[in-house]
């Protein structure tokens, strides 16, 4: 699974995983102060869902969600790139023509 496969020892801002008794990766609890936007995303393109365990505040306000992987598998691989996607949003990037030129020299692309 997605999960498990692409994110053995990653951590991630905001998250954290839960695991099995084998360390294999069974869900994640996303923090909503810092994915609040995001979250809210989520929430207009999929409408409110009773279906998400959420940990409170003493202020009964929603501060993290629970992911289970087995139920939220394709919401979390959304969830997954929105946050990659910000974590790298200001790293330094690299024109295509010059990524092409360095395949073309390693012998990994030929046009």
């Amino acid at each position: 699974m997605f999960a498990n496969t692409e994110m053995k020892n990653y951590t991630m801002r905001g998250v954290q995983f839960l695991t099995d008794n084998q360390g294999k990766k069974t869900a994640a609890i996303v923090d909503l102060k810092e994915h609040s936007q995001f979250w809210v995303d989520v929430l207009a393109e999929l409408g409110e869902s009773t279906d998400f365990q959420f940990l409170i505040n003493d202020k009964g306000e929603n501060i993290a969600v629970l992911l289970e992987f087995d139920k939220h598998g394709e919401l979390w691989e959304d969830v997954y790139d929105g946050i990659i996607a910000d974590e790298r949003e200001n790293e330094p990037t690299v024109p295509w023509g010059e990524v092409k030129l360095k395949l073309m020299e390693k012998g990994k692309l030929s046009v």
